[in-house]
């Protein structure tokens, strides 16, 4: 009994898309994205952070009386702990979300700026509106 190809090599029918080169590019781009993005949006994580360490201080070295009160109140700690769980919520994550697409637009725009550059001067500007 003769084998077919799919059989002998043990590839599927779906083996030839999987190993497409299209496919692959696809796959590259959107690894190269989904970097970019986590890129950001941990920087804007870090950024964050820095910040509400710095406005902690400032509020213990500056005005520690405030800090002492919101504490010895149990009624206020809880209310001013949940305030600044939603406060960091929203800017960790939510923030962060736009953070992250924004800096991976900036990245993937400016990247094709400096290619659109290298080309124009490899093969000389050339003007494509003339085209029949």
């Amino acid at each position: 009994m003769k084998k077919s190809d799919g059989e002998i090599h043990g590839k599927t029918a779906s083996w030839g898309i999987m190993q497409s080169e299209w496919l692959r590019k696809c796959g590259r781009l959107l690894l190269l994205l989904l970097y970019r993005f986590v890129i950001g949006w941990a920087f804007f994580q870090l950024l964050t952070m820095i910040v509400a360490g710095i406005f902690l201080l400032g509020v213990l070295l500056f005005h520690p009386i405030i800090f002492v009160q919101t504490i010895v109140i149990t009624e206020k700690l809880n209310h001013a702990s949940l305030d600044l769980w939603h406060i960091l919520k929203l800017c960790l994550w939510h923030y962060g979300i736009i953070a992250g697409f924004i800096f991976m637009a900036e990245c993937t725009v400016s990247k094709s700026i400096r290619q659109v550059q290298r080309l124009s001067k490899k093969f000389g500007a050339q003007d494509f509106s003339s085209r029949p």
